[in-house]
């Protein structure tokens, strides 16, 4: 199967779905969200970054190697994750203060914003995946 098809549509459904899991499944998303994020930078944060950093240049090398028509589109929709995990691993406090300043206002509301435009985002993915390579 095409690594791209896979890609768009196993990326774009966990994104589609996060507001699913994050907001309307009864649990406190908030205080899982802070402790994720906790001032101090947690180990896995630096780990889950670097590998979707090295999935994203995987992509850019597929890209640029294995001649799939249209991969052009499914790279540049996936390398938006790359933004997320730069940020992550070199200025990881603004991140988390900015993350913390979300939780405290209205209750955290901004992020469900957020995560509606990661759910659009990754709606995109899986229609143009589907149309490009399905």
């Amino acid at each position: 199967m095409n690594y791209f098809l896979i890609l768009g549509i196993g990326m774009g459904t966990i994104a589609l779905l996060k507001p699913v899991y994050m907001h309307l499944i009864p649990w406190d998303e908030n205080r899982f969200i802070a402790k994720a994020y906790a001032e101090k930078r947690p180990a896995w944060v630096a780990v889950v970054a670097a590998v979707g950093l090295l999935l994203v240049a995987l992509t850019w090398y597929l890209h640029f190697t294995a001649g799939v028509p249209h991969s052009i589109v499914i790279s540049l929709l996936f390398s938006l994750t790359a933004i997320k995990g730069l940020t992550l691993l070199l200025d990881y406090q603004r991140f988390q203060q900015w993350v913390a300043g979300m939780l405290r206002r209205d209750g955290g509301r901004q992020i469900v914003w957020v995560d509606i435009g990661v759910s659009l985002i990754g709606l995109a993915m899986i229609a143009v995946s589907v149309w490009l390579y399905a």
